[in-house]
């Protein structure tokens, strides 16, 4: 069986849940819905995970995939922005917009993160 870290503020999905036992067969999945400082918060979430299942930032997500900080896969869930043909009104602005739902569209491990610069 294969543990897997959830670490976000929202529940998996029963479609997220499914695709992860196609992808590893029997999981267990260990919730984890606190707010994390850095890739070491995660480290030791997981530590009895096989799998980090993750929404962070950026720079965390990149910390975490470095190999010196953790060899544990890391994966995201990838998820298709789709209209409903409804409105909604947006609490921040006030304006009606059109209302969206979000279908789970697979995984994906992250296997590094870079940082490309040019010169000003």
């Amino acid at each position: 069986m294969t543990k897997i870290l959830w670490l976000s503020r929202h529940k998996m999905t029963e479609a997220q849940i499914a695709d992860l036992n196609r992808i590893y067969g029997k999981i267990e999945i260990k919730n984890f819905n606190q707010s994390v400082n850095s890739w070491k918060d995660v480290v030791e979430a997981g530590a009895d995970c096989d799998v980090l299942a993750v929404v962070l930032p950026p720079a965390i997500l990149a910390d975490l995939v470095n190999p010196r900080n953790n060899t544990k896969p890391v994966i995201r869930a990838k998820a298709n922005r789709v209209p409903t043909g409804a409105t909604v009104i947006n609490p921040a602005t006030g304006d009606e917009e059109i209302e969206y739902r979000f279908e789970h569209a697979g995984w994906k491990q992250v296997e590094r993160i870079e940082i490309v610069e040019k010169e000003l």
